[in-house]
């Protein structure tokens, strides 16, 4: 089924959906493949942030600036994606107040409100707080929710005309002679293959930018860098939480729903695929942020998990910190001669749309269109529907009856209609497609009583043919094995012994085994 458009995006991120969007609000025909499900890479592998930009004001005051501008922007278009915590900078006595002098006049100088607080008032705001911290500053961060935010907007550019193929990945860039005519994809769910023709293609895959490029021996400059990060079972704080120190590993809690997101690392990876959080991270994370926040260390952890950002880099650094968090556009044909193919890679989720704005602007620019971009003043179309924990408590409370409350995950409250609903659109390929567009396997048991609620679900739908999900075993196994990378590291304790009964239900009550295992133990 060869197909043909305007612009082919590759990627399906935040970028790639801001950049349909922009698009299709313009009027520009796109197609956009992706090799997974929206937020597969980074931009579901992150810690939820919505930056006032102030982590980044004294060493790097271009991107604090466009951090500030799109956290507004966010405000008013993303409402429902958003819970305005508000952030604090804590200066606690090995950090002294100097730096803290610095941080408040570069704060100023990008346009962020940074308010100066003394001890006790800090403490009046966040009681978990180490009591011997000697001050802090207040700044305009917040809470995003990244899933929502991509799927939100895939969902408008779609309703818009936008073409969205998930679960498709590139296998070869196509060109004629010095210019670039489409793209080579396969369907990994049908192994189909076929061409998609455009004279434009956008590169938006972030860290796998020269996997892409690759593909016609180009090459780009980007040191993968692995951030590890561990969600805890409760909520610590009702604020962001900061260091106010340069900037370094360790050094920030995000408060994210009924859940607290600690981070940070950054290390270099190699592989886009296959990487994990090790005990050492766990270890190194606990101690770091523990310093702010003492009861850090007798908290239980549901997970840990790690994105790999793509960092631009111009020369040879080791220190990761030290490469700017803004973004670039790449005009291939400008710089190696390959017309038609745009890269752009960098920069942050809070600025997702800021970077689409900017190569739909080159785009039209290059097409000889006027077309202002309108995505900084259109709201998104789920604006002003809640989806906190209050929101979910409020609605099951007034449905009726209650055959219509049944609940799929007990841990964060998700109703089955949720799941019917999205269900029914037909969309859906996959399991992990029903997990990134709610809240179900998010909580405490992570998806251990509510996976296989799921399944059942997922499998009335198919003898109804409106959905081909497969083997549930296979499923089941692959969604437990990938469950296992995040658990493992934070074993202890209470976790152990939950991890214990989920084993014993799913080997002893489901007769889970795995695949070339048998009753009498031969392959």
């Amino acid at each position: 089924m060869d197909l043909q458009t305007e612009v082919l995006i590759i990627g399906g991120g935040a970028t790639g959906a801001g950049i349909a969007r922009d698009l299709a609000m313009r009027g520009i025909p796109s197609a956009l493949v992706e090799k997974g499900d929206f937020t597969s890479g980074a931009s579901g592998r992150n810690q939820g942030l919505l930056h006032s930009g102030g982590r980044y004001a004294v060493n790097d005051p271009e991107a604090a600036r466009e951090c500030i501008a799109e956290n507004r922007i966010l405000r008013r278009i993303a409402p429902h994606c958003i819970e305005d915590t508000g952030g604090l900078f804590v200066s606690l006595p090995e950090d002294g107040l100097e730096y803290q002098a610095t941080f408040i006049r570069a704060c100023e100088a990008a346009g962020i409100e940074a308010l100066s607080l003394s001890p006790r008032e800090t403490l009046s705001m966040e009681p978990k707080l180490n009591p011997k911290l000697i001050g802090a500053v207040q700044v305009p961060d917040g809470a995003v929710d990244p899933f929502t935010l991509v799927v939100e907007n895939a969902r408008d550019a779609e309703s818009r005309g936008s073409r969205l193929l998930l679960h498709t990945e590139v296998t070869t860039i196509v060109r004629t002679g010095g210019r670039v005519t489409g793209a080579r994809v396969r369907d990994r769910i049908t192994g189909e293959e076929f061409t998609i023709s455009a004279p434009w293609v956008v590169n938006a895959t972030g860290a796998w930018a020269n996997h892409i490029l690759g593909t016609v021996g180009l090459k780009i400059g980007i040191a993968l860098s692995k951030g590890s990060m561990l969600i805890t079972n409760t909520r610590l704080t009702e604020r962001v939480i900061n260091r106010c120190r340069p900037p370094a590993s360790g050094d920030i809690i995000v408060p994210n729903d009924t859940v607290s997101i600690l981070g940070t690392t950054s290390m270099r990876s190699d592989d886009l695929e296959y990487y994990e959080v090790t005990p050492e991270e766990v270890s190194f994370l606990v101690n770091e942020l523990a310093q702010a926040v003492p009861a850090i260390r007798n908290e239980r952890f549901t997970r840990a998990y790690a994105g790999v950002r793509p960092l631009v880099q111009e020369g040879e650094t080791d220190d990761d910190r030290g490469i700017s968090r803004g973004f670039v556009l790449i005009d291939h044909g400008e710089r190696d001669g390959l017309a038609g193919l745009v890269t752009i890679t960098g920069g942050k989720l809070i600025t997702y749309r800021l970077m689409a704005e900017k190569i739909v602007d080159f785009l039209c620019e290059r097409m000889g269109l006027h077309v202002p971009c309108r995505t900084h003043l259109q709201r998104l179309p789920g604006a002003g529907l809640g989806h906190t924990l209050k929101d979910r408590l409020l609605k099951l409370r007034r449905q009726v009856p209650a055959s219509r409350s049944e609940i799929l995950c007990d841990c964060e409250l998700v109703p089955r209609e949720s799941v019917d609903a999205i269900l029914r659109e037909g969309k859906v390929r996959a399991l992990q497609d029903v997990l990134h567009r709610t809240r179900l396997a998010k909580g405490t048991c992570q998806g251990g009583f509510c996976v296989y609620r799921l399944l059942g679900v997922m499998n009335e739908m198919h003898r109804e043919g409106r959905l081909g999900v497969g083997s549930s075993n296979r499923i089941l196994k692959e969604f437990l094995e990938e469950r296992w990378k995040g658990i493992r590291p934070v074993l202890w304790g209470i976790s152990l012994k939950e991890e214990e009964l989920i084993e014993s239900i799913y080997k002893g009550l489901f007769n889970l085994k795995p695949e070339d295992e048998t009753p009498g133990g031969q392959p």
